[in-house]
Parts: C-alpha cells; structure tokens; sequence
C-alpha cells in the first residue's frame, strides 16, 4: 500500500476538498453506517436491485427492521460494514458516517417510512473537482439519505468545496420530462475532466446528466453511457482502478463502450458475476491499490488486477453486497488526489 495511505487521519479535517478521479489516493470519504437496517418498500426501482433469494427475503421483510427479522444477516452486515470502515482508518483515511435520521425524516417524501439503507452511502451526493453536489435519486428510499450527511456535506464549504443542491424529485416515482432530472451517484464517474453518467432506465436519466453538465459548466464534459436494465448503476458493470485499466461487464453496454474508455485495458466479467457478487463494485485507494471482496468468486478478478502490479487486499463483504452494493456503493469521496 502506498506510503500516503499510511500516515495518520489526524489533521485531514482542514484540508481541502477535492477528487480528481475514480483512482486519485483515498484521503476522505462519507461511509454508509453499520447501525441500522430497514428493508425498504418494494417499489419499481426494487426490482434491478434484488437478486436470486435475496429477492424473496425484501419481498417478505418490506418496511422491517433487519435486525429483528433476522439477527444473524444483521450481524453480518453490521460488522463487515464496520470492518471496512475500521480498515479504511488503520490506512488513514479519514472516515466521516452518516448520522441517524430523523423520525421525520423518515417518513420523507410520502408520509411513510419505505426503508433505512444508509449503509450504502454512494448514491445521494458525489464529489467532483472542488464541487460538493447533493443529487436527486429516482429511487425513493435513497431521496431522504441527504439529511444523514447534511451536517457533513454543509461543513465542506469552510474547506474550499462549492456545494449545491440538484432540484428535489417531489414524491412522484417518476417523472422522465424536461425538469425532472434524475442522478444516483453509483452512475456518476469521475475520470479527471470526463464524467460518465450511467442510464439502466430505473436510476439517473439523460436530463439528470444535462443538470450536471450545466451545473459544472465548460471545464468538464459528461457522457451519457446505457447500461443494460438489469443492472441499477453504472458502478455494477463498470470500475476504474486506474486511468487505463477497468473491470467491465462488456455485455452490459448495448450501445457499446463509452468512447472514452474503449480502448483500456479491460479485465472483462461476465453478466452473473457482475449482478450476484458486484465483480465490478470494489475499493480503490489509490492507482495501484484495491479492495476486492473475500468470496471465491472474485478470485479471478484479483487474479487478474495483480497481473496489472495491483496490490490486491481482500475483505469480507458478502452481506452488504447480497442486497445490491458492495464496497464503491458503500462510501463516496470528499478528497481523492
């Protein structure tokens, strides 16, 4: 691991806000919360996220506290998440979680309480360059993760960061017209100044992405990438661990690769692999250190990343990745350099 991931958290709290790619060295991050787990409804945007068994226990346990439904996955999530987060520290970067919600939160944006997932903290913001942008979700459950993060993310602005805020989705499931952009942030991708933006058709939509680029004006061009629907996120099918280099469900692109990366180096998975163990979903902390789930399954693909002069690290993961996110979905930046 790099010398630069081994010096202490201390003192990182002044330093600026800034992440310049998907493989700028981790210094910073907010990471998802190992405390507390409600399954949520089971509405439209549900269905490209449960896999396999999985399916029938979110079915089943909607609006239920996992804990109570069934202590021993709990538990499986609770420290795995904490394990990471543990390790992240030990490797100095510093690890701000988010915060409970409310009561009244919770009950944001219908008037009822349709799930608690802030173990997965991807989705309701996304740092680029110095711009510290709170996002509106399609999926509901993640439209009320914001108010865990609003104290951490509103901090950002005595450290250099420009904040802002894309315009609430309302209560409305859906809404694919002028004025209702949408952006989850497992589809947004920071390659230096290209952003690429994932569209499944269920998460981030095309006007999302023309709020993005409007919002961070002409230094920076984004890309609208397809993905295949039954995948969520473009962090699903897609990581960059270093400029050059990915771990890519090819399959998962039918209007082909974005042009950008189209001639890397792809470390190619299949469509299984990519839904039922998040192949593509893993930990970078620099160009040449990444975090690869502890299941056998992954072997391959860490295999094949040490080909690449990788240095591999694997952890146990397979409880929060059963429901749909592994490692990338579980933490979003604040400096990456």
């Amino acid at each position: 691991m790099s010398g630069s991931l081994q010096k202490s958290s201390e003192g990182q709290s002044g330093e600026r806000i800034h992440v310049s790619s998907e493989w700028g060295a981790l210094k910073e991050c907010v990471y998802g919360s190992p405390d507390r787990w409600v399954m949520p409804m089971f509405y439209g945007d549900s269905k490209q996220r449960a896999f396999g068994d999985f399916h029938d226990f979110w079915v089943k346990n909607q609006g239920r506290d996992v804990a109570e439904v069934d202590p021993e996955r709990f538990e499986g999530f609770r420290s795995q998440i904490q394990g990471a987060i543990d390790f992240l520290r030990n490797a100095g970067v510093r690890v701000q979680v988010a915060e409970e919600l409310a009561d009244e939160d919770l009950k944001f944006p219908r008037g009822e309480n349709h799930g608690i997932v802030t173990g997965w903290m991807r989705d309701p913001f996304v740092t680029i360059g110095n711009n510290v942008i709170e996002l509106a979700p399609r999926s509901l459950f993640h439209r009320r993760q914001r108010f865990a993060i609003r104290p951490i993310l509103a901090e950002t602005m005595s450290r250099g960061a420009r904040y802002f805020a894309q315009p609430d989705s309302g209560a409305v499931e859906s809404r694919d017209k002028p004025g209702w952009g949408y952006l989850e942030g497992g589809d947004v991708f920071v390659l230096g100044q290209q952003i690429l933006v994932g569209h499944s058709g269920g998460c981030s939509n095309p006007e999302g992405a023309r709020w993005l680029q409007h919002m961070l004006g002409p230094d920076y061009k984004v890309h609208v990438a397809p993905i295949d629907p039954m995948f969520p996120h473009l962090d699903c099918v897609l990581s960059t661990p270093r400029e050059g280099v990915t771990v890519i469900c090819r399959e998962a692109f039918p209007q082909g690769l974005p042009e950008y990366i189209r001639d890397w180096d792809h470390i190619v998975v299949d469509k299984f692999h990519a839904k039922r163990h998040m192949a593509c979903n893993n930990l970078v902390l620099d160009d040449h250190t990444v975090v690869v789930p502890e299941v056998e399954a992954l072997d391959d693909v860490a295999a094949e990343l040490k080909k690449r002069k990788f240095e591999v690290i694997r952890l146990p993961y397979n409880y929060p990745s059963d429901f749909g996110g592994s490692f990338r979905c579980a933490h979003q930046p604040l400096i990456r350099i």
